[in-house]
């Protein structure tokens, strides 16, 4: 019966590749594939040109940067893994169980097999994207030289990392269906769960902290030293023993050399083992719950084919953000709207248990450098760590931002026809549209730049940084912000409206790496659009500022900042004419054919 079932799952992924490769013949598919095929052929395949061989003298430093980047990796992934872990025992699913598709549930469910071979079926068809996707990992850190080391090696090494943990989730997933369906103890067992994890997490950062308090030097003259103290740490006790479940599973992937390696893979293999008689011997009814993650599945690809959200089971009644008028502008309606499902999608229980579970992994991971350096009176390493997270979160809300937060045009696209029947100008209605995106975008970025504000430069090293310059380069950012955010709103919005058969597909939940090109080449898009539109902008800053670097440095950047304002407003009042002329005349049954 295996064999049978291993034949149906290697015939449909015959059918995928040939699916995939006969709508190449659309362009839209072709030219997706080729930027995939071409990025991935850079990133992954083509290794960077070496200028020379290190020296005898540098190998150490190589040596302790590649210990310490070890000790990251190790320590990254296993606190995911404990998050994720964590996660599916505070708030677990309301029907846990193993993940089938439509088609499956129809011919498997009723066919002739037990439990455990719809178990071992499953298990089996995960196993390819598992090896998908440790090669590509393989690939990955080998090229930028965080490990080294054979490539087949290491992509084996990622498969039982990858492997453990799938076989974990979903034994997970099976002893909460089951002890949900006993009834007795399902709470007393979630919460003494996590109350382990939590246990566990804090022993360890203990442990972490008592090492680093003993053993962290006040400073780190070379790479060499920030590797031995890694490999301290992570051999001290009892911190090698309270780790040792992810050494194991770790091992092999960081093992060096074929003798190493196959002395990492006995262990590795006994606990991935053991997780498999976990799975394969729980016996939990998941044929229900298959079959509600199917249909949640079925409705939220229905809907993203039509560019809504899904919507699944009865809503909840939610109040509004703010009370909205019978009367005012209508572009305030808009923004209600907006916001009303923002707050449903964005901001859930999800979103906020990550949130909290990395900024707990934050503090324990920097509290030892940051209570080391504190005491010690040194350099203040603790402002310079906050404006980079604040850069990197501003970062991301610019670049990242506008294709997260689709509640514009791009979510009422298939109301098209609806909207252009409102007493609206074109450009007022775009202008609502956008107004939600860009507040949410907004306040990510004054929350970035006040938090950098108050931090930065806290011992006053900077000469020139005094409080006046500071308060007025905080505000002069805050109030170029939201311009910033609109125009980079209005490059997506423009796009879809000019190309709709093009984005409608690649904002579909359709995998694929044709689907990946497609997204690549609309984000690379209003990368480059971005940078166009902030060119003047950042020219006549740069002038200014120069011109005026006799004066005050307060006055030059309030200068700059008001002619930045004004080229920038300028810019987005062009570019909203633009999209409301564009959508009143668009037709999206004429555009999708």
């Amino acid at each position: 019966m295996i064999g049978a079932l291993l034949y149906l799952r290697l015939t449909s992924l015959r059918n995928l590749v040939a699916y995939r490769i006969g709508r190449l013949r659309q362009p839209k598919y072709l030219v997706g594939t080729a930027v995939a095929v071409a990025y991935f052929y850079f990133v992954l395949l083509r290794r960077p040109a070496m200028t020379g061989a290190p020296s005898s003298s540098a190998a150490p430093m190589f040596a302790g940067a590649g210990m310490v980047g070890m000790a990251i990796l190790c320590v990254g992934f296993s606190a995911l893994a404990l998050g994720r872990v964590a996660f599916a025992w505070i708030a677990p699913a309301d029907k846990p169980g193993l993940r089938f598709s439509e088609a499956e549930i129809a011919f498997l469910f009723p066919a002739p097999v037990t439990r455990r071979t719809l178990i071992h079926f499953r298990l089996v068809s995960a196993q390819f994207a598992i090896l998908f996707t440790s090669v590509l990992m393989a690939f990955f850190f080998n090229r930028f030289g965080y490990v080294g080391g054979n490539r087949a090696l290491r992509a084996i090494g990622w498969w039982v990392i990858l492997s453990t943990f799938d076989l974990h989730i979903n034994g997970t997933n099976l002893t909460l269906s089951r002890l949900k369906e006993k009834g007795s103890g399902y709470i007393p067992w979630r919460a003494g769960v996590v109350a382990a994890i939590a246990a566990y997490v804090v022993a360890v950062a203990w442990s972490a902290a008592v090492f680093a308090k003993a053993s962290l030097p006040s400073d780190f003259s070379s790479a060499r030293d920030m590797g031995g103290f890694a490999q301290g740490l992570l051999a001290s006790s009892p911190l090698h023993w309270l780790v040792l479940p992810f050494r194991v599973v770790f091992g092999p992937y960081f093992a060096v050399g074929i003798r190493e390696f196959g002395l990492a893979m006995v262990p590795a293999l006994v606990v991935l083992a053991l997780h498999y008689y976990w799975v394969s011997n729980t016996e939990a009814s998941f044929e229900e719950g298959s079959i509600a993650l199917a249909e949640k599945r079925a409705a939220v690809k229905a809907a993203a084919q039509r560019g809504e959200l899904p919507r699944v089971g009865i809503p909840k009644a939610r109040s509004g953000p703010f009370p909205l008028s019978p009367r005012g502008p209508p572009e305030i309606a808009f923004l209600w709207k907006n916001l009303l499902s923002m707050r449903s999608s964005l901001v859930n229980r999800r979103t906020v248990i990550a949130a909290i579970w990395i900024f707990v992994c934050l503090s324990f991971a920097f509290r030892p450098a940051l209570s080391r350096h504190a005491s010690s009176g040194g350099f203040d390493v603790f402002g310079p760590i906050i404006v980079m997270f604040c850069v990197m979160l501003a970062a991301y809300t610019l670049l990242l931002g506008p294709q997260i937060v689709r509640h514009d045009l791009r979510n009422d696209m298939p109301n098209a026809d609806v909207l252009k029947t409102y007493p609206l100008e074109g450009w007022r209605l775009a202008f609502g549209e956008l107004l939600a995106p860009t507040a949410v975008l907004t306040l990510s970025l004054w929350l970035s730049i006040l938090v950098s504000a108050v931090v930065i430069d806290s011992q006053g090293g900077i000469g020139w940084l005094t409080p006046a310059v500071r308060v007025t380069t905080a505000l002069c950012m805050a109030s170029v912000a939201p311009f910033i955010c609109f125009i980079q709103l209005i490059v997506p919005n423009s796009i879809m409206v000019l190309m709709p058969g093009w984005y409608q597909t690649s904002r579909t939940r359709g995998a694929g790496i044709e689907m990946f090109g497609q997204r690549l080449i609309f984000g690379v898009a209003q990368i480059l659009m971005a940078l166009v539109v902030a060119a003047p902008a950042a020219c006549a800053a740069g002038l200014i500022i120069f011109s005026f670097q006799r004066f005050s440095v307060s006055g030059s950047i309030a200068a700059a900042s008001a002619v930045v304002l004004a080229i920038l407003a300028g810019e987005a009042a062009v570019g909203l004419w633009w999209l409301g002329w564009r959508f009143e005349k668009f037709d999206l049954s004429a555009e999708l054919r």
